[in-house]
């Protein structure tokens, strides 16, 4: 978190898989939010960051195969403790904390323009599909 100052940024969610991680940081913690996502790689020095940016996304993370990570994230509506999310068939299910999610998928090729999408979000004890759907 080089650059921001101590007070001024909190981790709001965080995932990591072997050597690649990807955080989600709040930027603006005393008022509205500002997300800000920033991959990581861990390498001889330690975490080193590679792209980032305030939207999720892909970051190539291996130039060798042309792969990288996927991200998407984002708020939750009030009460989510879920998310689940879908990517090319793939269903995946990521916790909700500080109301923000964040779900990975790693070393893919870049998509294109097919990107994941949220399909519901736990409230309570059921599944809401995500509106507008």
């Amino acid at each position: 978190m080089g650059g921001f100052p101590g007070t001024a940024v909190t981790v709001v969610a965080s995932a990591r898989d072997g050597d690649d991680a990807y955080v989600v940081l709040d930027a603006r913690p005393e008022g509205p939010s500002y997300l800000y996502g920033i991959s990581v790689t861990r390498g001889d020095g330690g975490w080193e960051e590679g792209s980032s940016g305030n939207g999720p996304g892909w970051t190539l993370t291996d130039r060798e195969r042309d792969l990288g990570t996927l991200t998407l994230w984002g708020e939750a509506p009030a009460g989510t403790v879920r998310v689940r999310a879908s990517f090319r068939g793939e269903v995946r299910e990521a916790p909700v904390s500080r109301g923000i999610y964040l779900v990975a998928w790693w070393r893919v090729p870049d998509p294109d323009d097919d990107y994941p999408r949220v399909d519901a979000f736990r409230i309570g004890d059921r599944w809401v599909p995500r509106s507008g759907r």
